[in-house]
């Protein structure tokens, strides 16, 4: 029973966001260029690591997540058999999914790096990567259920990102350390150092599952049979 759960949960995502299966290993895979570049110091490779973890990945992660639901809703294809579910009970068990999918790359990457580029703190980076996550995942569903637009998602969500990356002395002046999405990577790089990172990651990830509860309650009262 547990394993034909599994293997219907398999099924499931790769209907609604095919693009996840191969887009999270290539994105992971491209992040081991890193380890060509040996002659860097220790600050630098940090920062880099942290470029990596917390802010490339998480783009990544967020772009897929934003179709879960959505993209079969805009295709009149929300089908699956013999089941019977609220939305948002679909789309938190494919979110569930795409997580575990998204850990484990993340995981064999970083795992990587802290044995062949830097011995950097393991449960750290997964920590910074999953709570920018959050951020961006809940950010840009809520927008996208609100316009019923998945472009809306899309755009609302890479224009966070953007603006913490792009302006990132601006922005972490407005958020603060404590609301700025790429901590790590902002107090490398500005010298200002990362002590308040676990602080920093617990506000992010509690914002990001406030988005997220928003974005059920959203679908929550919208039920569909599916045949």
């Amino acid at each position: 029973m547990y394993k034909n759960w599994l293997k219907l949960l398999w099924c499931e995502n790769l209907v609604s966001s095919p693009s996840a299966m191969w887009m999270l290993p290539l994105v992971a895979g491209g992040g081991l260029l890193l380890l060509a570049d040996m002659q860097a110091e220790t600050l630098m490779r940090f920062e880099q690591i942290a470029a990596v973890v917390e802010i490339i990945m998480p783009l990544t992660v967020m772009f897929i997540s934003t179709g879960l639901i959505l993209r079969e809703q805009e295709e009149n294809s929300l089908v699956f058999v013999a089941v019977r579910s609220s939305l948002a009970i679909l789309w938190v068990r494919r979110l569930c999914a795409l997580f575990l999918w998204y850990s484990f790359w993340l995981g064999i990457l970083i795992i990587i790096y802290h044995f062949f580029y830097l011995p950097i703190s393991i449960i750290q980076m997964v920590f910074a990567s999953a709570s920018v996550s959050l951020v961006l995942i809940g950010v840009s569903s809520v927008a996208a259920l609100i316009a019923r637009e998945m472009s809306a998602g899309y755009l609302t969500g890479t224009f966070l990102w953007g603006i913490c990356l792009i302006t990132h002395k601006f922005s972490f002046g407005i958020l603060g350390p404590r609301l700025y999405l790429f901590y790590l990577w902002f107090g490398t790089k500005e010298g200002i150092g990362t002590d308040g990172w676990l602080l920093n990651k617990l506000s992010l990830m509690l914002v990001g599952v406030m988005f997220i509860l928003a974005s059920i309650f959203l679908l929550r009262s919208r039920e569909r049979f599916f045949t």
